[in-house]
């Protein structure tokens, strides 16, 4: 957003006027009102005085670009509800409302143990510190599916030990296809009776049990809700238990190859056959091993990638850099890989657990954590092993926050969304001074942060969107194009233009940008050697969320001109996300200053929505729109001087 700040006021009549001083949605006494022009200085004088009987004051401009005023009033005046619409009606106000409380949202689950689960909600349990948690009762109020949008049953794959296949609060995938222990490779997918998931032990059907494997499945996907004994992060998911987390090399191919087959056989199948997997997690490895030595190791994770799954990996329970010392597999930086170490519930890092700067992604929460264990039971259990299951039950939630067209691109690319899912999670932390310099992200998981940036994909703009100039021969000149990033606080980009194009180049090929401050960036164009005609590229600027923006460069070489930069006056108008659930991020670029109204209609060219109407400098700029509407197919207006355009948005 570019310097100003967009309120959605909903004005409420009223049937019957009550008299109260005080009612708890809003705050006693206070008025939010948007003045009609900036000549505040000569309208509140005039408004606070037609209002002197209630004590109606201005305490403080709340948006100067839109002249919304914080007032107060004396909370105990009588029929509050007809001096508010009085003040609506005055000459001055455009639009006025009580100044309501807000409060967060979150799902508390009614599982009797969940006040044990310091990582979920610290309350200071523990001798903990509050709020040193994932936030994962606010990102519940996001989601707690375990489908996504379209259709697919979500699952996570441990690879582990084995699990208790008899703890009744544990979320375990199913084979429907195969019939259990009758000796038949029934889905003929090359494993015999793989009903509960692969032992690789045994390389058989026939899962074996393992306290540790049990408590770690809790974790990410223990049932919630269900008013029994904890609560996983991804509380809806399915877990498809895989033993094979020790012994030798061997052993650790086969159980992940039993994980890429059954997403491989998903995707071939159109999902009749084999597993919608979107991560695997592995508590497991070799201290101090050097990632050269193990190459088919890294090789399947390589594999497990290009078909779209994560895969999550708690780091060495050494208090090492694993940078220096080596780790399998926390050390190996494919890009398929989430490293892990051990928070505490104070928000410091385990004293045993490992560190790595260019290694270790993030941080989470692994000391005493209470879960799941074997024999139908629950306790403590501490250590890296705890920390990578709450970053794998987060990202099977991720892709349950995903909305349709984010989908729709992980079917076309699953290497591609799965990757940005991995920078969501890394730029969504909560940066802790414990982790700085010590992991890629200096941070640790923010579940409620990772949700909110799936739902609302950081993207970039340039303005203006493409650039046309007009040279003589033998000339140069320089153009800035302004860079905004949106819904990212910090994102690094770099600029790619053709090698074999000579006529323009970037000044500097990269830069940072820093939350929605446009950020510049000189193009140089170079016209020696140029016969006269039109010269055609592009220019794509790739940011750190893979993103990849192209602007259109055009330089048009004649004689006796004056060089000069030619641009459209029309406005470029986008929505995103877009089908949208609750609401959509409207992008207004202008190229000059200008006063603009958006307006929704529905199919029938009825009005539901007055979304904006202002003035706005020239730039980029987004406007938030979160209606109450129902589903369906809109129209949204953009009218900015004579120009007009009209966008189709979708309501799911």
């Amino acid at each position: 957003m570019k310097g100003f700040t967009v309120l959605v006021l909903l004005l409420v009549s009223t049937i019957t006027v009550v008299c109260q001083s005080s009612v708890p949605d809003r705050e006693p006494g206070q008025l939010l009102i948007q003045l009609k022009s900036s000549g505040s200085d000569h309208q509140i004088p005039g408004l606070t005085a037609g209002f002197s009987n209630a004590g109606l004051k201005a305490v403080k401009q709340l948006s100067k670009r839109m002249n919304i005023w914080l007032f107060t009033f004396d909370p105990s005046f009588p029929e509050q509800e007809a001096l508010l619409a009085k003040i609506r009606l005055h000459p001055s106000v455009s639009l006025a409302q009580f100044n309501h409380k807000v409060q967060e949202r979150e799902i508390i689950p009614d599982d009797p143990s969940f006040v044990n689960e310091w990582a979920l909600k610290n309350t200071g349990q523990m001798n903990g510190t509050p709020g040193a948690d994932i936030r994962a009762t606010y990102a519940w109020d996001i989601t707690t599916s375990g489908i996504t949008a379209n259709g697919d049953t979500i699952v996570v794959a441990m690879v582990d030990g084995g699990v208790d296949l008899g703890h009744s609060d544990l979320k375990l995938w199913k084979n429907r296809l195969e019939t259990p222990f009758n000796g038949v490779d029934d889905d003929e997918n090359g494993y015999i009776d793989d009903y509960n998931g692969w032992n690789a032990y045994m390389n058989s059907g026939n899962m074996q049990q393992s306290d540790h494997g049990t408590h770690v499945a809790g974790i990410a996907t223990a049932k919630g809700n269900n008013n029994t004994g904890v609560a996983g992060v991804a509380y809806n998911t399915y877990l498809m238990p895989v033993a094979g987390s020790s012994t030798d090399e061997a052993v650790v191919v086969i159980a992940y190859d039993y994980v890429f087959e059954m997403r491989k056989r998903y995707n071939e199948t159109n999902g009749a056959a084999g597993a919608f997997i979107v991560v695997s997690n592995s508590s497991f490895g070799v201290d101090a091993g050097n990632p050269a030595n193990y190459p088919l190791w890294g090789a399947m994770y390589d594999s497990l990638g290009s078909a779209g799954i994560l895969n999550v990996a708690s780091t060495a329970n050494r208090g090492w850099d694993v940078d220096v010392n080596g780790d399998i597999p926390t050390a190996m930086t494919n890009e398929s890989i989430v490293a892990v170490t051990n928070t505490t519930n104070t928000d410091i890092l385990n004293t045993q657990a490992g560190w790595g700067l260019n290694s270790i992604d993030l941080g989470a929460p692994g000391t005493s954590i209470y879960s799941t264990r074997q024999g139908d039971t629950y306790g403590y259990k501490s250590g890296t092993s705890m920390s990578s299951p709450f970053v794998s039950g987060s990202i099977a939630l991720m892709y349950a926050a995903a909305n349709q067209a984010t989908l729709q691109l992980y079917d076309e690319n699953p290497p591609l969304v799965a990757s940005r899912f991995k920078r969501y999670l890394i730029a969504s932390v909560d940066s802790l001074d414990a982790l700085e310099g010590k992991s890629v992200s200096g941070g640790r998981l923010n579940l409620f942060n990772a949700l909110q940036m799936v739902q609302n994909p950081p993207f970039i703009t340039s303005d203006p969107p493409e650039v046309t100039v007009v040279m003589e021969q033998n000339t140069a000149d320089t153009v800035t194009v302004l860079l905004t990033s949106h819904n990212s606080e910090i994102n690094p980009y770099t600029v790619e233009i053709a090698d074999t194009i000579h006529w323009v180049f970037a000044e500097v090929p990269g830069g940072l940008l820093v939350g929605s401050n446009p950020g510049t960036l000189k193009i140089i164009f170079n016209t020696t050697g140029l016969n006269l005609g039109i010269y055609r590229t592009t220019m794509t600027i790739k940011d750190y969320f893979l993103n990849d923006l192209v602007v259109n460069l055009e330089v048009k070489v004649e004689e006796d001109v004056h060089t000069r930069l030619i641009t459209s006056s029309k406005a470029t108008l986008t929505a995103r996300p877009n089908p949208f659930i609750t609401g959509t991020s409207i992008s207004v670029i202008l190229k000059q200053a200008s006063d603009i109204s958006l307006t929704a209609y529905d199919m029938n060219g009825r009005q539901v929505s007055g979304i904006f109407d202002g003035f706005l400098s020239a730039g980029a700029h987004e406007v938030k729109w979160n209606s109450m509407i129902k589903p369906g197919i809109y129209l949204i207006k953009l009218v900015c001087n004579e120009d007009v355009q009209v966008m189709k948005v979708v309501k799911k």
